[in-house]
């Protein structure tokens, strides 16, 4: 967190760009953000609740009140770690005693996430925090009224942190129709996705170090050949690496309509829509995953594999693993001190190709609608952003046990494969900050290469911050999900006997379930919000 003057200065600006400025949805109005693989309007007065929230000190009359002791429900995307209990056992001695409350961690696996997310909400369960991200129906969810809130009473009365450390653009990623409905993190990186191979096999089999797709392909293609007892890269239905590695690197996509590939090309500042589904590029692609499919590059059975790749990879049951930057990086260094034999090294295949900056809403923190102690979850929530024991023990477990500190300030994991809380493993994403996120001791060097290497090409595009309000496609959304579902998916996985016809099976059912009504609402969105920009 920012001290002295900075902080006065922080303060101040935050008070000015977010009370004063335009937000950047004069089509957030009518926007709310897309799920992508990983705004606001004009401006409104700092009393209003609809707008942005500054860094102002709450008044002392103001001061919670947390006489009651209170037990919050939080809700996480991934698997939850063995010692999971042991660590918020310890963090929960905090926060009884620092706001007479204590926190419960669910979980929602990867296999799972996509169905069990939306249910939260239309069940009507009872619980108070749940992670969000704009690759996971944020602005969707928050539309549906899944969400509370936060006006800028709520945050400075509760989050009073949150508001000095925040930037001002973070609060303005958030906004679904000129209101807040999510805390974002305030740590930018990339979601492009790297890869992670066994060195040692790469080195048997004479292939050069990897810059392409296709010297990946040629890796995977000797370990099918020569490893029977490995697959070469373990696929699953919730597989988006593939369709990154070799779609992404030819376009700079952001997706804009969930469950289908219409998406802006970052590198065109006009703002028109592109569907990856019906170019020559994404037939190429279905025609490599068929053809890989059938080489065997990954098991036959991948329609129904829930394993996320990199845990079937650090089991040694398959040859590679792909995913973004900083949880491919965190997965090497674990199987270079698990297996130092496998020589595990890390890729970047994009070879030059232009990448992006994620918006701060890549991931976040909301507030059910239903909960009945939104306060204390406001309250629990700063502490695990900015307070540094609670940020070290959800993100590299218990000093001593699961981690120690180096001299120079870094983090060293302990415990190897047997470790019950690896960093990051407890899916504490949602309240990443960027003053207290460490560096790794034995972070691969080709992590701070690429992320050079990546701020180099990356683009700017103010459409980064667009988001998409489907308030009036709902019904046809729903109904590309179902095509999605049954089409899109068999597809990138190359099960299917002939993928020209797939793909364009595909896309006419895209067309019946009203993808043409959809692409001109989000078009007339982004022109406006384009137009708002100038």
């Amino acid at each position: 967190m920012m001290k002295g003057s900075k902080a006065l200065m922080a303060a101040g600006l935050a008070a000015a760009v977010l009370a004063g400025c335009s937000s950047n949805s004069g089509s957030n109005s009518s926007a709310s953000p897309t799920a992508s693989e990983s705004g606001s309007p004009s401006a409104s007065p700092s009393a209003s609740p609809s707008a942005s929230p500054s860094a102002s000190a709450s008044p002392e009359a103001a001061k919670p009140d947390t006489s009651k002791e209170v037990k919050l429900k939080m809700y996480l995307i991934g698997d939850a770690p063995k010692d999971l209990g042991l660590v918020y056992d310890e963090v929960n001695k905090l926060m009884k005693k620092d706001i007479n409350a204590t926190v419960e961690p669910m979980f929602l696996s990867w296999g799972d996430y996509v169905q069990k997310y939306p249910l939260l909400f239309a069940t009507g369960e009872e619980f108070d925090l749940v992670y969000a991200a704009n690759w996971n129906k944020y602005g969707e969810q928050a539309n549906k009224g899944a969400f509370l809130e936060l006006t800028p009473e709520l945050l400075n009365t509760y989050m009073p942190q949150t508001m000095k450390e925040m930037p001002p653009e973070a609060w303005e990623q958030a906004k679904v129709k000129d209101k807040i409905y999510m805390v974002p993190s305030s740590y930018k990186g990339f979601s492009h996705v790297v890869v992670g191979v066994r060195g040692d096999l790469r080195e048997k089999y004479g292939i050069p170090e990897l810059k392409t797709v296709d010297d990946f392909e040629k890796y995977l293609d000797a370990v099918a050949k020569n490893e029977p007892s490995l697959v070469p890269f373990d696929a699953g239905a919730s597989t988006y690496a593939t369709g990154d590695l070799i779609i992404n690197t030819k376009f700079t996509p952001k997706l804009i309509i969930g469950s289908s590939g219409v998406s802006v090309d970052l590198k065109d500042l006009s703002g028109k829509l592109i569907d990856i589904s019906q170019t020559p590029e994404y037939m190429e692609y279905a025609k490599k995953m068929a053809d890989w499919n059938k080489k065997g590059y990954w098991s036959k059975n991948a329609l129904l594999n829930k394993t996320p790749i990199k845990d079937s990879y650090l089991a040694g049951k398959s040859a590679s693993m792909a995913g973004n930057l900083l949880d491919m990086s965190l997965s090497v260094a674990t199987a270079n001190q698990n297996h130092p034999e496998w020589k595990t090294e890390l890729f970047d295949l994009y070879n030059g190709a232009a990448t992006f900056v994620n918006p701060y809403i890549g991931d976040g923190m909301a507030i059910n609608a239903n909960s009945k102690n939104p306060e204390r979850a406001l309250m629990a929530l700063d502490l695990l952003r900015n307070n540094e024991a609670y940020f070290n023990l959800t993100t590299y477990g218990i000093e001593g046990k699961h981690y120690k500190m180096t001299a120079d300030g870094k983090v060293q994991a302990l415990g190897g494969s047997e470790s019950g809380f690896k960093v990051d493993s407890g899916s504490p994403w949602g309240w990443k900050t960027a003053a207290l996120y460490k560096p790794l001791s034995d972070q691969p060097p080709e992590f701070k290469e690429i992320q050079e290497a990546w701020t180099k090409t990356a683009v700017s595009n103010p459409l980064l911050n667009f988001v998409f309000d489907t308030t009036n496609v709902k019904n046809e959304l729903a109904a590309l999900k179902n095509i999605a579902d049954q089409y899109r998916t068999p597809i990138t996985l190359g099960v299917v006997d002939d993928p020209v016809a797939a793909v364009n099976t595909m896309n006419a059912k895209y067309k019946e379930a009203g993808l043409e009504k959809v692409v001109a609402e989000a078009q007339k969105q982004i022109d406006a919000f384009l137009q708002s920009q100038k």
